[in-house]
C-alpha cells in the first residue's frame, strides 16, 4: 500500500516517523557514527520514500563513507608516486588516421619510454576517457606498446589488426575495480600530453579525481596559437580554447610545454586575466633525434621518390598542415618568381606534405590559376615514417614557413635526417633551429626568394651550410627527452587546490552565465561556467545554458571576504525540461543547510527565477538542486535531464541597481519576477 492509498491520519503518522528518523540520523552524524546515521536515513525513506531531505542525506552519507573507506585503504597501504597518462586525444586521432603527426608522435615516444626505460621511476598507468560511459578506462601496457608499434610500422600492419587493437581499448582484460584500487593505493599525477578542450566537462572530471583520490593534474600545452593568431583558426576552435584556457590556471598543479617561447606566451596570456596567479609551467625542448629511431631500419628512398616525382628530379621538402597559418602562399609566390627567372627544368619541385587544414583556399586557388606553377608543386596528405625519412634524406633542403609556432617539429626532423632547414626567424622556431638553420625575415617574400635562390643554385654554399647545420644541430635521443618529462612531472607539487582557495571568488553584483561563450579572448567569467559547477551530475555546457543530469546537482559559490557577514541575495535563473519537473533547492554553508529547502514545480520549458536571502559568515556557500528522476530531452537527443541552469548572481541586499539589472535582463522573466519565489534562509 502506498501513502496515496492510506487514510490521512496514517500518512501524517508516517511523516512523523520519517522526521523522527531524520533527527536521529542527524544526531548520529554529529557524533561521527556515520554508518548508524546512514541506517537511520534509510529507515526514514522506508516511511516516506519521496522525502527529498532523506534522499539527499543518504547520498551524502554514502559519499562520506566511501571517502572514509578510501582514506583507510590509503593510510594502511604503502604509497608510491605514479604517472597516469591520459591518451584520450591519441586514441581519438588513431581511430581516424593510422599515421601519426607531430603531437601524436610526441605522445607515443614519451609514453613508450616511460613504460620501458623509465618504468621503475614513472611507475606508469595509461588511461583514456570514455565519453559514452563517462568513465576512465585503464589501458594495459602491452596494448599501448602494440599501438606504438602499429603507428611506427606504417603499412606493415593490416587495418583489421589496428581496428582490433582499438576495440580492445574499451574492454580491458582487467578487474572492474582495478583503476579505483590503483587510485586509492597510490599518489597519481594525471598527465595529458595531447589536447583536452574537446572533451566534455574535462575539468569537472579532473576535479572529481582530485577530491576523491588527491591526484595532481599536469597537462602539456603545445602552444597558444588560437590566442596568438586567431585569424588562422576556426572560430569554434578559438571559442573552445578560450574557455579551456580560462579555466586552466585554476585546475592544473603544473604544466609542461615545448619551448621557452611557448612558456612565455602562456604566462603572458594568463597574466592578462589573472595577474595574481603564479602559474607553474616547465618548458622541455622537443629536440628528439628522429633519425636514431631508424638506426635499425633501412630507409629506401628510391621507391618513395619514384612514386611522386619524375626520374632524377630534385625537390625541396615542406612538411606542415596545409592551412593558412603555415603560409604556403608565400612559398608558392617565391616558386612563381623562380619560374619567371629560371628555366622550369632547373627549378626543383616543391613537395608539400601535410593534411588539409583551415583556410587553405587562397593558396589552393593561387595554384589552380597558374598551371605552370601547379606542375611544380606536389601536395601530399600523408606518408609513413619510413617515407618521411626518405623524403628528408633525398631533398635538396627543407623549407618550413609559418606565421606562428609552439615548437616546430619538422625543423628538428629535417636536422635529424641531414636536410638543411630554411625557416622564418621568429617565435620558437629559433629554438628548434638554433645555430643550425638558415633564416629569412618573417613573411618577407624578397628575403625568402634570395635565400631560396642561393640554396637551389649555389651547390657549394648549400653544402657548406649543410655541414654547418650538421655540426651545430642540438639533437638528443628521444629517450633523453622522455627522461626530462618524467623527472619534471614527478617533481611538480600540488597547487591547484590552493590556487582555487586563494583566487576563486564569485563576483558580487554581476550576472554569471552558466554556458559557453563566443568570447575570443580568455577571461575570468569564462572560467566561472566551469568552476562554479561541481560534481559530475552536469551535461556539457551549451551556449544558452547547461542541462543538469537527473538527481542532485551542486553549484559552489565561494564568497569574497568583503561580503562575509553582510545581507546578500542569490538569484538563480533556471529553465524547465520537457515535462513538469518538481525541484528542491537548498543553500548550504560549510555543509550546514540554511533554512528549509525551496520546493517548486517547474513548468515545461518555462524560465523561472528563484531568489534567496542570506547572511553568510563563511566563504563556502553551495547550492544543491534535486530534480528527481529527470526526463528525456527532445528526440533524437538521447540524454535525460533534470532542469537547465542558465544564469546566477550574488549581490548585496541593498544593491538595487544589480537586482534591477538581473530582473530586467531577461524579458521572459518579467511576469515571473512579479510572482517569483522569494525565499529567506538563515544559518542553522
Amino acid at each position: 500500500m502506498t501513502t496515496t492509498d492510506m487514510p490521512d491520519e496514517h500518512v501524517a503518522r508516517f511523516h512523523e516517523i520519517c522526521n523522527l528518523y531524520l533527527r536521529i540520523g542527524h544526531e548520529l552524524e554529529l557524533l561521527g557514527r556515520n554508518e548508524e546515521a546512514l541506517e537511520a536515513y534509510q529507515r526514514a525513506t522506508s516511511y516516506d520514500p519521496k522525502n527529498h531531505g532523506a534522499r539527499r542525506k543518504i547520498s551524502a552519507m554514502e559519499e562520506i563513507l566511501k571517502a572514509m573507506k578510501a582514506e583507510q585503504v590509503m593510510e594502511n597501504s604503502p604509497r608510491s608516486t605514479r604517472i597516469m597518462f591520459d591518451i584520450s586525444d591519441l586514441i581519438q586521432y588513431m581511430r581516424e588516421s593510422r599515421v601519426p603527426t607531430g603531437i601524436q608522435r610526441v605522445q607515443l615516444k614519451i609514453i613508450y619510454f616511460a613504460l620501458t626505460e623509465f618504468r621503475a621511476q614513472a611507475n606508469p598507468l595509461v588511461v583514456h576517457f570514455d565519453q559514452a560511459g563517462s568513465q576512465w578506462i585503464p589501458v594495459e601496457a602491452e596494448l599501448f606498446l602494440s599501438l606504438h608499434n602499429a603507428a611506427e610500422s606504417g603499412d606493415d600492419i593490416l587495418e583489421e589488426e589496428l581496428q582490433e587493437m582499438l576495440k580492445r581499448l574499451d574492454h580491458p582484460d582487467l578487474p572492474p575495480d582495478y583503476l579505483d584500487q590503483q587510485l586509492q593505493e597510490n599518489d597519481f599525477i594525471l598527465v595529458n600530453l595531447g589536447s583536452s578542450w574537446w572533451i566534455e566537462n574535462y575539468f569537472l572530471k579532473i576535479r572529481e579525481l582530485r577530491k576523491k583520490y588527491g591526484i595532481r593534474y599536469v597537462p602539456m600545452i603545445h602552444d597558444v596559437i588560437p590566442l596568438m593568431t586567431p585569424e588562422h583558426c576556426s572560430h569554434l576552435l578559438v571559442e573552445e580554447f578560450c574557455q579551456w584556457f580560462s579555466t586552466l590556471p585554476f585546475e592544473v598543479d603544473g604544466a609542461v610545454t615545448n619551448s621557452e617561447w611557448s612558456a612565455m606566451d602562456v604566462r603572458h596570456q594568463v597574466a592578462k586575466f589573472l595577474p595574481q596567479a603564479v602559474f607553474p609551467i616547465h618548458p622541455i625542448a622537443l629536440n628528439g633525434d628522429m633519425r636514431r629511431d631508424f638506426s635499425t631500419r633501412a630507409i629506401n628512398a628510391s621507391n618513395t621518390i619514384n612514386h611522386l616525382l619524375p626520374h632524377d628530379s630534385s625537390f625541396v621538402l615542406c612538411v606542415g598542415t596545409l592551412e593558412s597559418r603555415k603560409n604556403h602562399l608565400l612559398l608558392f609566390k617565391a616558386w612563381e618568381q623562380l619560374l619567371e627567372n629560371y628555366d622550369a627544368t632547373d627549378v626543383p619541385f616543391l613537395v608539400c606534405l601535410g593534411k588539409a587544414g583551415w583556410l587553405f583556399d587562397e593558396a589552393a586557388e593561387f595554384l589552380r590559376a597558374r598551371p605552370a606553377l601547379n606542375a611544380k608543386i606536389i601536395l601530399i596528405s600523408s606518408v609513413t615514417d619510413h617515407s618521411l625519412a626518405a623524403l628528408y634524406e633525398a631533398s635538396l633542403f627543407a623549407v618550413y614557413n609559418s606565421f606562428y609556432e609552439g615548437w616546430g617539429l619538422p625543423v628538428t626532423e629535417s636536422l635529424a635526417f641531414g636536410a638543411l632547414p630554411l625557416i622564418p626567424c621568429h617565435t620558437s622556431l629559433t629554438e628548434a633551429g638554433g645555430r643550425a638553420a638558415v633564416y629569412f625575415r618573417s613573411n618577407d617574400l624578397c628575403d625568402l626568394y634570395t635565400k631560396l635562390e642561393t640554396l637551389i643554385f649555389n651547390a657549394e654554399e648549400r653544402e657548406r651550410l649543410s655541414n654547418h647545420a650538421r655540426a651545430h644541430a642540438k639533437l638528443r635521443d628521444w629517450k633523453d627527452v622522455a627522461r626530462e618529462f618524467v623527472d619534471t612531472i614527478i617533481s611538480i607539487k600540488p597547487s591547484a587546490r590552493t590556487r582555487q582557495e586563494e583566487l576563486l571568488r564569485v563576483p558580487i553584483g554581476r550576472v554569471v552565465h552558466i554556458g559557453k561563450s563566443n568570447a575570443l579572448t580568455p577571461n575570468f567569467d569564462l572560467a566561472l561556467a566551469n568552476l562554479l559547477r561541481d560534481g559530475l551530475n552536469w551535461h556539457g555546457l551549451e551556449y544558452w545554458a547547461n542541462w543538469t543530469k537527473p538527481g542532485i546537482v551542486q553549484i559552489r559559490l565561494p564568497l569574497p571576504d568583503e561580503v562575509i557577514g553582510q545581507d546578500l541575495m542569490l538569484f538563480l535563473r533556471i529553465r524547465g525540461a520537457l515535462v513538469d519537473t518538481f525541484i528542491s533547492v537548498s543553500c548550504w554553508l560549510d555543509d550546514q543547510r540554511l533554512g528549509t529547502p525551496f520546493e517548486k514545480m517547474i513548468g515545461i520549458l518555462h524560465f523561472h527565477n528563484i531568489i534567496f536571502q542570506l547572511k553568510p559568515d563563511s566563504h563556502h556557500l553551495n547550492v544543491t538542486i534535486d530534480t528527481g528522476e529527470g526526463s528525456q530531452l527532445l528526440w533524437p537527443d538521447p540524454r535525460r535531464a533534470g532542469i537547465a541552469v542558465v544564469d546566477l548572481m550574488v549581490c548585496r541586499a541593498d544593491d538595487a541597481i544589480a537586482q534591477h539589472f538581473f530582473m530586467n535582463s531577461f524579458p521572459e522573466l518579467c511576469q515571473e519576477i512579479v510572482d517569483s519565489a522569494h525565499v529567506s534562509v538563515h544559518q542553522v
